[in-house]
């Protein structure tokens, strides 16, 4: 608490909570935005989130009396578009790219790296960016959200686990080196069941893991989510299933959500009472954000975003240096909705700033509500 205490008093000081409706007045800090926008992996919603916490912050003074100034590159998850994107932001002389989700994002590091532009996001979908020393991820590390639902399972005395994974060289190797050992030591039986990302045949996949009492996968977009929960209910599945992080469930598949579970490294706004009395702060301070921008319902997938701008205006606040500079030395820092973050790049060269997870149920009014009362974090688990 009196980490928050000393956060809040800093960001008063240095404008970043400024009165509302003063307006900053300073340089414009320019911030990058890469995301798909087309493509296998499209999520144009968490451009919305970005594009409202910008709103928000400048309302509010912007960042030491410097108002963000966003300029957007959609991508369609090519390397050729990413690259693009990254000449464009060196161009524009901006100090900071965030990402959303940006599948060809690897291509964009050359450029952006020898420009000293480092690459903030919030998930690491690509394996170029795990150990980049040039990005930062406030989320939770990618490795940390298959092992942290191996362990929340284990610790319900869930005894088998079958994953959906999309096939690749990569997903298998995170399979051998990650999940099996994982699931070994938690006491697991576990096995990963493997799709073609182009043309998956979900009904055929829900079939393969009927006898698993736990299914459905640690990483998928909205669209995938939507279509493994309605192949795990249409083919009668009766375990438990985890829909990664995906919260659109509720309209997308109706009644079929209620029980389906997810994971997450923020307090979701849906579930308020459940988070600390901090981050119950913020979550309002979101909401009220989101409804000045004219979004009375909920914008799935947009509070990501938000969160990974806001998280950013407190870092930018911490220093006088280069934004590298800031990112570099965040240590302990209460992340905005997350647990406290520390970017230094210290476990095993990961440049995720957490390893934190929490879990989330689906309710029968489409609510979110919180399965454990704090984050399992994958770091202290040894």
């Amino acid at each position: 608490m009196l980490s928050r205490v000393v956060a809040v008093v800093l960001l008063l000081a240095t404008g970043c909570a400024a009165e509302q409706g003063a307006g900053p007045s300073g340089e414009p800090v320019k911030i990058g935005y890469l995301n798909n926008a087309s493509g296998a992996f499209a999520v144009p919603e968490l451009q919305t989130g970005a594009e409202v916490a910008v709103a928000h912050l400048n309302r509010g003074g912007g960042v030491r009396n410097r108002p963000f100034e966003l300029i957007t590159c959609p991508t369609d998850g090519t390397p050729e578009q990413s690259d693009q994107c990254a000449a464009k932001f060196v161009a524009e002389n901006v100090a900071v790219v965030v990402q959303g989700v940006d599948t060809g994002a690897d291509a964009a590091m050359p450029k952006l790296a020898a420009a000293a532009i480092p690459l903030v996001g919030h998930v690491q979908f690509t394996p170029g960016l795990m150990n980049h020393k040039n990005a930062f991820f406030f989320g939770a590390a990618a490795v940390a959200y298959g092992t942290a639902a191996l362990k929340y399972y284990a610790d319900q005395d869930v005894k088998t686990v079958a994953w959906l994974l999309p096939e690749s060289p990569t997903t298998r190797a995170f399979t051998d080196t990650v999940l099996a050992p994982a699931a070994q030591r938690f006491g697991l039986g576990y096995r990963s069941v493997y799709y073609p990302a182009d043309h998956p045949d979900w009904e055929s996949l829900a079939r393969t893991v009927m006898t698993a009492e736990a299914s459905g996968s640690i990483a998928a977009t909205e669209d995938q989510c939507t279509h493994i929960v309605r192949a795990l209910r249409e083919a009668s599945y009766d375990g438990r299933i985890l829909a990664a992080s995906c919260t659109g469930l509720s309209k997308s598949v109706g009644n079929q959500s209620i029980g389906v579970e997810l994971s997450a490294d923020f307090w979701h706004p849906t579930d308020p009472m459940s988070a600390p009395p901090a981050n119950q702060d913020e979550i309002e301070e979101y909401r009220q954000a989101m409804k000045d921008a004219g979004h009375d319902e909920p914008v799935a997938g947009a509070v990501v975003s938000f969160a990974d701008i806001m998280t950013l205006a407190r870092v930018l606040s911490t220093s006088d240096g280069t934004p590298e500079q800031a990112l570099r030395a965040v240590k302990n820092l209460d992340s905005f909705l997350g647990p406290q973050i520390t970017c230094d790049h210290a476990w095993f060269g990961n440049s995720a700033c957490s390893t934190a997870v929490l879990f989330y149920r689906f309710q029968p009014n489409g609510a979110l509500k919180a399965q454990i009362p704090d984050f399992i974090e994958v770091a202290k688990l040894g």
